[in-house]
């Protein structure tokens, strides 16, 4: 039953290295937003999310669906809204959601978490 819960909750179609497509990094068109620099990573927990990890350090947990282009490991620059915090089954990250994203290179950074 819990994994049948968790399984629902999970983005659909969220692969850890998804197939490259048009998109090359932009996703949504919603104007407003703070602007965040840092590292795009795929977790792959409790059905996988998606995260970033700032250049200042700070986790920020991606609340809602991926863009086929995202890679896990390449740098980012990100316009974010902070969402309210809540309980979540990753227990990792402040929830946010991504306005705009531009993939910034096409090599991964090598995890060190």
């Amino acid at each position: 039953m819990v994994m049948a819960w968790a399984a629902a909750c999970a983005p659909p179609g969220v692969p850890a290295n998804p197939p490259e497509g048009k998109e090359a990094g932009l996703s949504r068109a919603v104007a407003g937003g703070e602007s965040v620099r840092g590292v795009l990573r795929f977790f792959d927990l409790e059905g996988g999310f998606w995260g970033i990890v700032s250049d200042g350090g700070e986790r920020l947990r991606v609340v809602g669906p991926a863009l086929p282009a995202w890679r896990d490991g390449v740098r980012v620059v990100a316009r974010i809204k902070r969402l309210p915090p809540g309980p979540s089954l990753q227990q990792w990250g402040e929830p946010i959601e991504v306005v705009d994203l531009r993939i910034e290179g096409a090599a991964p950074e090598p995890r060190r978490e």
